[in-house]
């Protein structure tokens, strides 16, 4: 990137919000949005958004009514931009957002991402093999093909896995908006039917309906909102070759993480980040997803997450903790509110109000979406004022 240093600490996230992610039956995409936003405006002291938002950026894979769905729910007559990057959507809103105002283009903006997949029965697409040479195409099938590699190299197995997805239960235990709220156990784990080899239930996040919001301003006009903002450090999306047909892909990583790494710790002038970052949210579509993520991301040598894993590094007690709210596994994954979700997530963090899951004084927070077509990553690094 031309200039590594043009976003870092100009712009401030002041007001965060989500509404209960779940099966949302009784509730539309409308009503999530509202419940999102307005709890962003409440704890950004918003009272006229029609006055103080100057505009708004949002994020959805499954809506069939654009951008001015979110405008409609919200009767928030504004600029409007809808974005859509399937996983990594509600990074790339936020994204969006930031450039604006870093830009000089707007103040304050809103940010929302949302989807409600329950609705329309979408649980990804459907097993398909077009001869013998033809990859699986469904979610589960592709990091299988990832995990039995990964394995085989490096020594790992199942009960590596296991350690992740009970951690994952436990903190989603202590995330009130969370979906799935059960301890589970190793025996559990591996009682429970298989999905894809070697992945079980337990490793597979779960498919939600729900929403997420974020207040963002000028970082010079962020202490008129609350005396505790969180400045925006770094914020990057980055594309790579569809995996399967990558002649050089050798199972092992995903390379737009790394990328979208290197970018992003440029941005916030990381060196370390292993030692810097204080949080983290991954992107645990699957539990294997996260395990390659640790490396991919710096957090561990290649082929040594298994080690970290055994050593509890990555539990809330740990020197990094990872998923504190329980990832996409137990939180939910509404694809298009995700990003954002993690951005709520690390403002909390950040700001002390994280509540029974709380980090101890963590100074930097990332949130890491992988996703798209054929293939991108979106990173984010939050820090203190």
């Amino acid at each position: 990137m031309a200039n590594p240093e043009s976003i870092r600490d100009k712009v401030a996230v002041v007001g965060v919000g989500a509404c209960k992610f779940g099966e949302n039956w009784d509730q539309s995409p409308s009503d999530m949005i509202v419940d999102a936003a307005y709890e962003a405006y409440a704890d950004a002291g918003i009272e006229a958004p029609q006055q103080q938002i100057d505009a708004v950026f949002t994020g959805s894979l499954y809506s069939q009514k654009g951008p001015h769905e979110c405008s409609d729910a919200l009767k928030l007559w504004k600029p409007v931009t809808m974005v859509s990057n399937y996983c990594a959507t509600g990074t790339d809103a936020f994204r969006c957002g930031v450039l604006s105002i870093a830009a000089g283009v707007y103040d304050t903006v809103l940010v929302v991402g949302y989807d409600k997949p329950k609705d329309r029965g979408v649980s990804g697409p459907s097993v398909m093999l077009d001869g013998v040479r033809e990859l699986p195409k469904t979610p589960a099938g592709w990091f299988a093909l990832c995990a039995s590699t990964y394995f085989e190299k490096y020594g790992a197995g199942r009960e590596d896995l296991a350690k992740i997805a009970v951690k994952n239960h436990h903190n989603g235990c202590l995330a009130p908006k969370s979906f799935l709220k059960r301890e589970i156990t190793t025996d559990d784990y591996f009682k429970a039917r298989i999905i894809s080899w070697p992945f079980g239930l337990y490793d597979s996040a779960a498919q939600t309906d729900g929403a997420a919001a974020a207040v963002i301003t000028r970082a010079d006009l962020a202490g008129s909102h609350r005396d505790d903002p969180v400045l925006v450090k770094a914020v990057t999306v980055q594309a790579g070759p569809n995996p399967q047909k990558d002649p050089s892909n050798d199972f092992l990583s995903w390379k737009p993480t790394g990328w979208a790494a290197r970018d992003a710790y440029a941005m916030a002038g990381i060196s370390d980040p292993r030692s810097e970052i204080g949080v983290a949210q991954l992107h645990d579509c699957f539990s294997l997803t996260e395990l390659l993520s640790y490396e991919d991301l710096g957090f561990c040598e290649k082929g040594s997450a298994k080690e970290h894993i055994a050593d509890g590094a990555f539990e809330l007690g740990g020197d990094l903790p990872v998923n504190t709210d329980g990832g996409l596994k137990t939180f939910g994954h509404p694809t298009g509110a995700t990003g954002v979700r993690m951005i709520y997530e690390n403002t909390l963090q950040l700001q002390g109000r994280a509540e029974k899951r709380q980090v101890a004084d963590p100074k930097l927070a990332l949130s890491h979406n992988i996703g798209g077509h054929p293939t991108a990553c979106g990173i984010t690094i939050l820090g203190p004022s």
